[in-house]
């Protein structure tokens, strides 16, 4: 039996030896997990998922639905625990520490970020029930994690000029030139649950209108006129806009007209619309020196999550865990 093993044994055996007698009808604290030299219990378990069952709660599931929401919950956070506990296991293996002067640092970033003085911190966690010397504790936790992965994976983490020049070359999309549509619009509510009356009536109105156009009458004095929504006394003016932003069919309609002319009658969730385009204005694509940085740093993002995530997976592998859930 190796080192290991044996002395996990022996930490459940003193945990199990000297719980106290616990009487009917009261909580009781158990093992769920174990993870090298270190245990994880139910009331452990019980803390992180509270806001999660509240939120399967309000959702309304059935009671085997439920359960197995509330199941898949159990399994990811303790995940999540048994994760930071071999984190918080290589931080001490590694005798990384924060000092007071990165700590103090830490919290006053957090303070002009958030706007707030010392005093309103500390009301805030007296509501809370807990204290400052706690707080700073906390605060010194999570910075501990951060320098882990700067020890442990940052290091293993290169990004050359290649690598900015394909990303650059595959998403060519992202940083091409794009249009801006100055559109406006002449609008016939529809509401969800209008009648089939109601509905001809308002097809009709919008019918109307263009004939009105086809017969060479100014849309936005139309719009003024006629339309139902709130820019209407602007013409119709929405303003300009990106076509990804619009619903699909909306957005085939427009990008289908050139400058100065209008959409026939389209069916929209608010109701019918025609819409009208002004302007078109060309934003010039950006080129690979412009965007140089911004790709790397995605670049370092992406692969310094995907290799902590392997290494997190190889100390896994090297760790004891067992899961008693």
């Amino acid at each position: 039996m190796s080192i290991m093993k044996s002395k996990t044994i022996l930490i459940v055996f003193l945990v199990f030896c000297f719980v106290p007698q616990i009487s009917y009808g009261e909580v009781v604290d158990r093992i769920i997990a174990i993870v090298n030299n270190d245990v994880i219990t139910s009331i452990e378990l019980n803390k992180v998922i509270v806001p999660y069952i509240k939120k399967i709660n309000s959702l309304g599931y059935s009671g085997e639905k439920k359960e197995q929401a509330l199941l898949k919950i159990k399994k990811d956070m303790l995940n999540r625990l048994i994760d930071r506990k071999l984190t918080d296991q290589e931080i001490a293996r590694l005798s990384l520490k924060i000092s007071d002067e990165e700590l103090n640092n830490a919290i006053e970033r957090l303070k002009k970020s958030k706007f707030m003085s010392q005093e309103d911190i500390e009301k805030i966690l007296k509501k809370e029930g807990i204290s400052f010397k706690d707080y700073r504790e906390r605060i010194r936790k999570n910075l501990l994690r951060p320098k882990l992965v700067n020890f442990s994976v940052k290091s293993r983490v290169v990004i050359t000029d290649k690598d900015i020049e394909k990303y650059y070359n595959n998403h060519k999309e992202e940083f091409a030139g794009i249009n801006e549509y100055h559109v406006f619009n002449i609008f016939f509510a529809v509401p969800p649950y209008a009648s089939d009356a109601l509905k001809a009536e308002k097809l009709n109105k919008i019918n109307q209108i263009i004939k009105m156009l086809e017969n060479g009458e100014d849309f936005k004095i139309l719009a003024q006129n006629f339309s139902e929504s709130k820019n209407a006394f602007e013409g119709g003016n929405l303003g300009i806009l990106r076509l990804e932003t619009l619903d699909i069919n909306v957005r085939k309609a427009i990008s289908q007209l050139n400058k100065g002319e209008y959409t026939g009658a389209i069916m929209t969730d608010q109701g019918y619309q025609i819409f009208y385009l002004e302007n078109i204005h060309k934003i010039k694509g950006k080129s690979l020196e412009q965007v140089s940085e911004e790709i790397s740093k995605k670049l370092y993002n992406e692969i310094l999550e995907e290799k902590f995530d392997s290494w997190l997976d190889l100390l896994r592998k090297k760790s004891y865990i067992k899961i008693m859930l």
